[in-house]
C-alpha cells in the first residue's frame, strides 16, 4: 500500500469506530450505485443486447441508404457511361 492510501485508511478508521463500520460501507455502496446509474443513464454503461440490437438497426438503415443512393446515382451513371462510349468511338474514327 502506498502512503497516501495509508493516510486515506487512517482518516477512515475512526469514522468507522465512531458510526459503525455498516453505516459506512453502506454509503460506499450507495455511492458505488449512484455511480452506475449515472453511467447507464449518460449511456457509457449500456446492456449487451441493446447495444447488438442499436448495431443491427444501424446495419439495417445504412443498407437502406446505399439501397437508395444507388437508385439515385444510376441515371447518372448511365449517362456517364454513354458519353465515355461515345468518346472512345469519337477517337477511333
Amino acid at each position: 500500500m502506498e502512503q497516501g492510501d495509508l493516510a486515506q485508511l487512517e482518516k477512515l478508521l475512526p469514522l468507522a469506530d465512531k458510526y459503525g463500520l455498516a453505516y459506512i460501507v453502506a454509503f460506499i455502496l450507495m455511492i458505488v450505485v449512484m455511480v452506475l446509474l449515472r453511467a447507464i443513464v449518460k449511456g457509457n454503461l449500456v446492456p449487451r443486447e441493446l447495444l447488438d440490437r442499436a448495431e443491427e438497426d444501424r446495419d439495417r438503415l445504412q443498407a437502406i441508404l446505399d439501397k437508395e443512393r444507388s437508385e439515385f446515382m444510376q441515371p447518372t451513371l448511365d449517362v456517364l457511361k454513354k458519353l465515355k462510349i461515345d468518346h472512345t468511338e469519337d477517337r477511333g474514327s
